[in-house]
């Protein structure tokens, strides 16, 4: 069987999410500064949330988890849910093969759905999920807004490559 042509293809995302998480010691934790502006806080906002996507995304899960500490049955069971989307979701490069039957992506995405609302309303950690957003997020936007980008060019290097070399910045105009 193969997959119908209008379900969702995760085997091309699979090697970008992959690729995503930066290294931690090298990259991740490396080269801190405070903004000098508000549009070069929304730059390296915008930079780092695309380059460390996959490292925010582990932050967020350690968070939830840790979250669950106060209960270890509903922490253990998360961690299976965590580990089945990531194996049966996120990580497979082929098609999931059981008995000969090839299931879609389409219905392990709704299969892993139902399972982790289900869990989330047997175990009743909805406030747990809204604590870890929370924190999460202030952890993420924290690190996106004190993190230099590497490649830290000024959104406005086109109007600023106009000074001349030389140091004569009034550039050539004539005399009226």
């Amino acid at each position: 069987m193969t997959p119908d042509a209008g379900a969702t293809n995760t085997y091309s995302t699979t090697a970008e999410i992959r690729h995503a998480i930066r290294p931690w010691f090298d990259d991740f934790l490396t080269s801190f500064t405070l903004p000098l502006s508000f549009p070069e806080l929304s730059l390296r906002f915008q930079k780092n949330l695309y380059t460390f996507r996959g490292n925010y995304a582990i932050i967020s899960l350690l968070v939830f988890i840790l979250t669950l500490i106060l209960r270890p049955i509903a922490a253990i069971v998360f961690l299976f849910i965590i580990v089945g989307w990531i194996f049966l979701f996120f990580a497979r490069d082929e098609p999931l093969i059981v008995f000969d039957f090839e299931f879609g992506d389409r219905l392990v995405l709704i299969s892993l759905i139902v399972i982790t609302i289900v869990a989330v309303a047997v175990a009743g950690v909805w406030w747990n999920i809204f604590l870890s957003i929370v924190i999460a997020g202030l952890l993420v936007s924290l690190h996106a807004i004190l993190r230099t980008p590497d490649d830290t060019e000024s959104p406005y290097g086109a109007l600023l490559s106009g000074v001349d070399e030389d140091g004569d910045s009034r550039g050539a105009y004539m005399q009226v």
